[in-house]
């Protein structure tokens, strides 16, 4: 008799098959539930992420952003944002820009206005900490006053360049769809930073070394009639008055400033 078509045999051979069976059935069920599962992560991390971000409070914030990244395949953009406010809360916000662009560049429409917002503030912080340091090098190290300075108008122009890139949504929501989280108030942010990015970066140009002195390579120095102290009073008050407007305008609390930790940060949950 063959052993393969006895009576005995049959069961067995069924059951391996049902099981395979159930086993191929399974897997889509168990990815749909994973998917669920992560899912309601999402939401939840999210949740918590803003909350503590809202309370000032970097563990919970880098916790938060931890969980969002595992399995980062729902809505990936949140996570790096996530991440980035809790840099901004340990004020690295050299690391947050970068996690900021990198939340950008996966944030759908509808989230794209305020990852904006919180990549511009990111980029003015650092052109204003470099606006700081110039100021501080002067008259000490003119070379290094020189250098940060150019630093901080390079800053201050790509900080504008983001904002220029905004879809017209952020600024016009009623005339986008995808982009309604403008109503929220974005558009009326990033006009506020394009404004002070605007004025800071005119008035670093006005403050700079050529805008008293004029390029000396192109011309010569043309004889001043007035005494040499009196010449170099007017300087020194000139700088001083330069500085003070440039102090004057600077509205340090725009981006967590003072003891309001997330006055000027957006989140997009």
């Amino acid at each position: 008799m063959n052993p393969e078509k006895s009576p005995s045999a049959l069961p067995g051979r069924d059951k391996h098959r049902r099981r395979r069976l159930l086993l191929l059935s399974a897997a889509p069920l168990l990815v749909a539930v994973a998917l669920a599962v992560k899912l309601l992560s999402v939401g939840c991390l999210g949740s918590e992420a803003a909350a503590s971000f809202g309370r000032g409070d970097q563990a919970g914030a880098a916790s938060a952003a931890s969980g969002l990244g595992i399995a980062n395949v729902v809505e990936r953009h949140k996570a790096p944002f996530a991440a980035g406010d809790a840099l901004v809360l340990s004020g690295d916000f050299s690391g947050a820009r970068k996690l900021f662009e990198a939340s950008l560049a996966d944030a759908p429409p509808a989230d794209e206005c305020k990852v904006r917002v919180n990549l511009v503030l990111s980029i003015e912080r650092l052109a204003d900490a470099e606006t700081a340091a110039a100021d501080a090098a002067m008259p000490a190290d003119a070379a290094k006053s020189a250098q940060s300075a150019a630093d901080a108008s390079r800053l201050y122009d790509e900080g504008l360049e983001v904002i220029r890139a905004a879809p017209q949504g952020c600024f016009n929501p009623d005339e986008s769809q995808d982009n309604a989280n403008g109503a929220d108030g974005e558009g009326d942010r990033l006009r506020g930073a394009e404004e002070r990015l605007q004025s800071k970066a005119e008035k670093l140009g006005a403050a700079g070394p050529d805008a008293e002195t004029g390029n000396g390579a192109e011309k010569q120095p043309q004889p001043d009639p007035e005494p040499q102290q009196s010449q170099l009073d007017k300087l020194e008050e000139s700088a001083k008055s330069a500085q003070r407007e440039r102090n004057g305008g600077r509205q340090r609390d725009e981006y967590l400033g003072n003891n309001d930790a997330g006055s000027g940060t957006d989140r997009p949950w």
